[in-house]
């Protein structure tokens, strides 16, 4: 999912990803549900995997409530008296019928599901159970993705995502099926869903939507409300949006961005999965996006002027990393959510450029390494999904990997690779291993050590260099050494000597071990010597260590952690004591916790640091004039507030905010 860097002075997550348990509290730009949600059960079942489910619910919206049949088909994998699903948890069953029709016993252990057989089931042998139930889905109590509505039912709109487990799911985000969805719901309202549409049948009163889809994946996503369709065309595609009237004049920019994008998408992976997309604008209490089998919800603080295009590149290609091919265990979700989060690099560089691009990666590497110590993403099904952790080793390491493999083996093997991917892997899982065997063929290389480092290990580089100059009858000579600390470190790295008076000379060295030489010619004076200029590599250096810990420090304020969020970027001061940044965050902390003496302090230790950004100047004389409206020097206040006016920059409505101090004085909870 989609990462989005807060030029704002409160603590806004970094990205439109999933809503984690650590930022339910904080103040949202928008977040956007990966496939990693239940990830720590995706394994519940793995006796046995569903191959089809029919389902007939009836939507009762101004109710919140579903009753729903769902018959689900199955294969075991060994002969099978007992089966385990994962369902919401508000949701009650209320029979359940073996193959023959016969009534079997079942219990409830909050989200799970488990269903006792009177009769066993033969392995390797396709059988079915039918389930029949129904409840409440109005609020976030008993959702599988613990503070978030994932699955909700209201006469405002319905949304029912597949992470929702709004019906009976096994092996979640592993186990791939088809479905047929029979969805009725009051006749004005309109049902998207994934498959091919049959005709509405209308009854008075009441509307039919039935949508089959007949290839394994993950068609478990069912939205409804009052839509009206705005089509838009893409070469091999047709494009149809559903929005909300606030947002209804924005539906020709994102379906030609929509358009753009599948365009680029088809010609680097290889064609589209389905020949219709569906962009559907849900509820702003949920997750910002959510990707299913030919469509996209978006929720509304997602959908923006100008077009977020980076969240809608990421969702989009989902299409491919997910649908199409899903990772084989949670141990792989880095194909899914580290592939997406490389695609949607890919389409900021040819949309945006290379300057872009390499501010993403850049971004993108800070993440990485923000929690990378914690577990090599080979082990990430042992982690919680909605964390930190997770997010910055799939999401963010699971991105520079891809990165560092398209720069070990070359653009062209690289977007064969993907290639191979799409077409090899269409409509099936892939593990690791299967893709490392793709990446080989395509770059006639051996790949063992890049995986061996990059995806079942921890740790990266630092690099230290030193050289020499000598001067040669035509030129110069630069003689040097590169070293860093990782024992099984093998990659190629570039050197690139800065010149005197003509362009800088860069050659690519390939590393093994610890150390390495190398020998470079120039024309003219060096002047300075740089390794991984252009961030190829993840590693650390100076630069980067100070935003990592500033990352650490933003996610435990995020997190409401004050007291330790203060240590950490006391920490960051230790690494920069000029960061006016990480003094902004120590000043807004402790007015929180109404430490108003030092919150000032660090307000002015802000104002005289390095003004990065440049928005701290505004914010800091916008906060101490609060302070001292607080403390009841409304004098000072007025005078704070006039300097923030002064710097002309409204940034987050900051001037707005000071006009209306002047006129009305700052209270506690007035923000």
């Amino acid at each position: 999912m989609v990462r989005s860097v807060s030029a704002v002075p409160a603590a806004y997550p970094r990205r439109l990803r999933p809503i984690r348990k650590w930022i339910v509290h904080a103040s949202l730009v928008g977040v956007a549900l990966g496939l990693a949600a239940g990830w720590g059960r995706a394994e519940s079942g793995s006796n046995f995997d569903v191959k089809n489910y029919t389902i007939d619910a009836q939507l009762l919206t101004s109710q919140h409530l579903i009753t729903a049949t769902a018959r689900i088909d199955l294969i075991p994998r060994i002969d099978l008296t007992a089966l385990n699903f994962e369902l919401h948890s508000n949701l009650r069953v209320e029979k359940v019928t073996d193959p023959s029709g016969q009534d079997v016993t079942f219990k409830r252990d909050g989200l799970n599901l488990s269903i006792a057989l009177l009769n066993p089931l033969s392995a390797g042998k396709l059988s079915s159970i039918t389930v029949k139930y129904g409840g409440l889905l109005n609020s976030a109590d008993g959702s599988p993705v613990e503070g978030i509505k994932v699955a909700y039912i209201g006469a405002d709109g319905t949304y029912l995502l597949y992470p929702g487990r709004w019906f009976p799911v096994n092996g979640y985000g592993v186990n791939r099926f088809a479905a047929t969805m029979n969805i009725t719901v009051p006749s004005d309202e309109v049902v998207i869903a994934s498959g091919k549409a049959a005709v509405p049948e209308r009854e008075p009163g009441q509307v039919t939507y039935s949508y089959v889809f007949d290839k394994e994946s993950f068609p478990g996503t069912v939205i409804a409300g009052h839509y009206a369709a705005q089509p838009a065309t893409a070469i091999g595609a047709d494009i149809a949006l559903y929005l909300k009237p606030d947002h209804e004049s924005l539906a020709p920019s994102y379906g030609d961005t929509a358009a753009k994008i599948l365009g680029f998408y088809s010609d680097i992976f290889g064609p589209l999965p389905n020949s219709h997309l569906a962009i559907v604008e849900i509820a702003d209490d949920t997750v910002g996006g959510y990707t299913a089998p030919g469509l996209v919800a978006l929720a509304p603080r997602a959908i923006t002027n100008p077009v977020n295009y980076k969240l809608l590149a990421h969702e989009i290609s989902h299409l491919w990393w997910r649908c199409l091919v899903s990772p084989a265990t949670p141990n792989d979700a880095f194909l899914d959510e580290g592939l997406a989060e490389y695609s949607k690099a890919l389409y900021v560089q040819q949309a945006a450029g290379d300057a872009a691009f390499e501010d993403l990666m850049r971004a993108t590497a800070v993440g990485a390494l923000t929690h990378e110590e914690v577990a090599p993403i080979a082990q990430a099904g042992q982690l919680h999904e909605f964390t930190p952790e997770y997010e910055s080793i799939v999401f963010d390491k699971g991105a520079m990997v891809f990165h560092m493999l398209r720069w070990v083996i070359g653009d062209d093997a690289f977007h064969q690779t993907l290639k191979l991917l799409a077409e090899q892997y269409a409509w099936k899982s892939v593990s690791t291993d299967q893709f490392q065997r793709l990446a080989e063929k395509a770059s006639k290389q051996e790949l063992t050590f890049f995986f061996a480092q990059w995806v079942n290990s921890t740790g990266v580089p630092q690099f230290k260099r030193t050289w020499a100059v000598y001067r040669l009858q035509k030129g110069y000579q630069v003689v040097g050494k590169m070293q860093q600390d990782l024992d099984i470190f093998r990659m190629p790295v570039e050197v690139r000597v800065v010149c005197q008076g003509s362009r800088p000379v860069t050659e690519r060295i390939d590393m093994v071990g610890t150390t390495s030489d190398f020998t470079i010619d120039t024309r003219t004076k060096p002047l300075r010597v740089l390794v991984d200029p252009a961030s190829q590599i993840l590693k650390f250096d100076d630069q980067t260590k100070y935003q990592v810990e500033m990352a650490r420090a933003d996610q435990l304020r995020e997190q409401q952690a004050y007291l330790d969020a203060i240590k950490q970027y006391q920490d960051v001061l230790q690494i920069n004591s000029n960061s006016s940044l990480a003094h902004y965050r120590l000043g807004d902390i402790h007015f929180m916790l109404r430490n108003y003496n030092a919150a000032m302090e660090e307000f002015r230790r802000g104002l005289d640091g390095d003004l990065n950004p440049k928005w701290i100047e505004v914010w800091s004389h916008l906060k101490l004039g609060e302070i001292f409206d607080v403390t009841g020097q409304r004098d000072r206040a007025l005078n704070e507030y006039q300097r923030a006016l002064q710097t002309n920059d409204n940034t987050q409505g900051a001037l707005d905010e000071a006009n209306r101090y002047i006129q009305k004085p700052y209270k506690p909870g007035s923000q």
